[in-house]
């Protein structure tokens, strides 16, 4: 049957007063006789829709009515009902159905009352569809947020993609991650992931809500549906700084309140403020001068070079593709410069672990979704150092989460690695030696000097770092230019000389212009 099509009980010419549809020739023809018009028969209730905009195209001044099925069951939708009250809803038309409380159409009324009494039902249950009279049910879509929507369909016929963009507007806004399927919900401030689990429950409270039943296998299509129409995660602009209380264009200096189209996943939970009159890095951040000062030996070049990291740390610059080591003997100040750099990006944004973790599917789960890895204290590691370049480098990485589904995902995170000694890595392609920015603390702060509250008056200052580091890389490629300085500098090839006795034999290698001496064939 072609869409749209029907059969006429008897051929007609010219423009008819009133069209009557019903959905199969036997109820047709019983239409036929209880009101005049003409008849068409839509052959299945998917057709009435289709049947009756034609003729309401080609009809405009013809009355249209639906001559509807009863499809009442127990505990079901009525679907006669509700195709036919949608029909006439949209073609301005008008519905009748046999006034029975279980399923007939209106030949089965005729046989079982007669065709006088049939006729009177008929005429008697003609009613028309308007805002005011249309029978809807009404979906609780949010209860705290007192959210409700109209639908002329029953909560229980439903399509999980339907079902689907009711989640999405229970929470607002929603979004996933195509890497890893994660989805991801804005919460005024950044999109956070939320967990499958958390999912179920909350399309199981808005069941619940309804009044309606459900099944696991239910609620899982949905989710698995959400999944594939929810809007992509997009990439943020990586000149963008999150803080809590707007976003920072370190390429304009604009700020900016939060909006969703900014793509943070992430923000660092501090304030941002402009500073204040004659604000100065030693007079408003002593402590942290102090720090500086002492790490870098007094050396304005090494502690504009800190300050360089510090700065990777701040703008989450994981593109540049460095990771920073800190090495030195103990109470040489390494732990604080952790302490300042997990300040920077913020604790909830920050997570430790080994080394060893990072060449390690499973391991490396644990950092999913962080914008700063810390591998304080590292013991000696001996290894190609694989997962370390693989995450700076800005490949594809496998990530295997405990009783979730593996995949693989861009770990958009910075690295620092602290340790009385430097690592000791085996890979010589030069994949970790381009990307490795060593810093030697080598002074251990005296006993009496020592103050144990330093971290927390640094925690104190951080407003204060954050726009002096602003103010010092205007143009944040000066930062990573610096940081090419020392991953090249005498220093850090005199930490890698006594960590690696290959790199030591080569550096009393001495390269010559020309080829001179014997030569051994």
């Amino acid at each position: 049957m072609t869409k749209g099509g029907y059969i006429p009980v008897v051929d007609f010419t010219g423009t008819p007063d009133t069209v009557l549809i019903a959905e199969g020739y036997a109820t047709a023809l019983t239409v036929s006789q209880l009101h005049e018009g003409v008849v068409l028969a839509a052959l299945d209730e998917g057709n009435l829709l289709p049947v009756a905009t034609w003729v309401r195209k080609h009809y405009p001044q013809s009355k249209i009515i639906i001559a509807a099925d009863n499809d009442v069951k127990p505990d079901e939708a009525n679907i006669g009902k509700i195709k036919a009250e949608k029909t006439a809803k949209v073609v301005n038309g008008w519905v009748t159905l046999p006034p029975t409380k279980e399923k007939a159409d209106w030949d089965d009324y005729r046989q079982k009352h007669g065709i006088e009494a049939t006729k009177q039902a008929f005429i008697e249950g003609v009613y028309k569809l308007s805002e005011n009279n249309m029978k809807t049910n009404k979906i609780l879509v949010n209860c705290d947020k007192k959210l409700s929507i109209d639908t002329d369909t029953d909560i229980a016929q439903l399509a999980p993609n339907q079902l689907a963009k009711l989640l999405i507007s229970r929470y607002g806004r929603l979004a996933v991650n195509m890497e890893s399927s994660t989805i991801y919900n804005y919460n005024g401030i950044i999109w956070q992931p939320i967990k499958d689990s958390e999912l179920s429950r909350e399309m199981a409270n808005f069941f619940t809500e309804n009044n309606t039943h459900f099944s696991m296998r239910r609620i899982n299509g949905v989710i698995d549906v959400l999944k594939v129409i929810a809007e992509p995660i997009r990439e943020r602009d990586l000149d963008v700084i999150g803080f809590a209380n707007g976003v920072l264009n370190t390429k304009n200096h604009k700020f900016s309140p939060h909006n969703p189209d900014d793509w943070l996943l992430h923000e660092n939970g501090i304030t941002y403020t402009e500073a204040v009159e004659g604000e100065t890095l030693e007079a408003n951040a002593p402590n942290y001068t102090k720090w500086l000062n002492h790490v870098s030996g007094g050396n304005a070049d090494k502690a504009r070079r800190i300050k360089a990291g510090l700065y990777m740390v701040l703008a989450n610059r994981y593109d540049w593709q460095l990771f920073i080591e800190v090495t030195g003997v103990g109470g040489s100040g390494k732990s604080v410069f952790m302490h300042i750099a997990e300040f920077l990006t913020g604790k909830h944004n920050t997570s430790s672990g080994e080394l060893k973790s990072l060449d390690d599917a499973r391991g490396r789960a644990q950092f999913v979704g962080k914008k700063l890895i810390l591998l304080p204290d590292q013991r000696k590691y001996s290894g190609d150092g694989e997962g370390l370049k693989a995450i700076t480098g800005g490949d594809d990485v496998g990530i295997d989460p405990k009783y979730e589904k593996q995949f693989s995902m861009v770990m958009k995170s910075v690295v620092i690695i602290t340790g009385n000694r430097p690592m000791q890595f085996t890979e010589r392609h030069n994949g970790i030696a381009r990307r490795r920015v060593i810093f030697h603390f080598n002074e251990s702060v005296p006993d009496k000097d020592k103050d144990k509250k330093l971290t927390e008056k640094i925690e104190a200052e951080i407003p204060v770092i954050i726009r002096d580091l602003l103010l010092e890389f205007t143009q944040p490629e000066k930062a990573y230019q610096l940081l090419l300085e020392q991953r090249d500098s005498g220093e850090a090839t005199e930490v890698k000389r006594e960590s690696d006795p290959l790199i030591d034999f080569c550096a009393y290698l001495i390269a010559m212009e020309a080829a001179s001496g014997i030569v051994v064939v």
